[in-house]
């Protein structure tokens, strides 16, 4: 697993997971939760979170829209379970089509640092940062306080075929200004660290 490697062996760290979808399956912090990591998982079905209660008690799980603004948000759904809901309407909109229909849900949401201030993790610098939201990563990651919560690895996923199309997304370059490098990327999901805090933990 690309992301337990850039931690040390023995090390438990604090992990949080936007758009977590399932405990087991796809799923960026299950091999970590079972080395011992323990964190927050945050989807916007309350079905998922279910789950999430059964398989991993240790974590905290909470079904929650996350967004840059607290208030009522409309997300769209193509099923009860399904990894591919989005607070992006020209997500959905691409996707529709004679397999998929997406319908339109009114739901309560709130920002990550909001969310984050309610655990018993508040104020917890993040060890990873994963984030899978259908388009609305950026989203996410505006409404954190990279102040207070300032992740040493962030996860997130967006549309790119060349290093031209990531040095362009809009995404990559929020984090570029926060002091983020980009360290890998496989499919849809790329990578980045914060170089300072890494190497203070002993990580080559």
């Amino acid at each position: 697993m690309i992301l337990g490697r850039l931690f040390p062996k023995r090390y438990k760290g604090f992990f949080v997971d936007v758009g977590c979808f399932h405990p087991v399956k796809y799923n960026n912090t299950y091999a970590l939760y079972k080395k011992g990591w323990r964190g927050v998982n945050i989807d916007i079905q309350p079905i998922k979170i279910k789950g999430f209660n059964w398989i991993r008690p240790g974590d905290t799980n909470i079904a929650m829209a996350v967004s840059e603004q607290p208030g009522e948000v409309t997300f769209w759904t193509n099923g009860m379970y399904t990894p591919t809901v989005t607070l992006e309407k020209s997500f959905a909109d691409e996707r529709s089509g004679a397999k998929y229909q997406y319908r339109p849900q009114t739901v309560q949401a709130d920002t990550l640092t909001n969310i984050l201030d309610g655990t018993s993790y508040k104020d917890r610098p993040i060890d990873l940062l994963s984030i899978d939201v259908e388009g609305h990563d950026l989203q996410v990651l505006k409404g954190l306080d990279f102040e207070r919560y300032r992740p040493d690895v962030i996860a997130v996923e967006f549309d790119a075929q060349t290093i031209g199309d990531v040095v362009k997304n809009e995404l990559h370059n929020f984090l570029s200004s926060k002091d983020y490098q980009l360290i890998n990327w496989v499919g849809l999901t790329q990578i980045y660290r914060r170089e300072q805090s890494l190497v203070s933990k002993g990580i080559d």
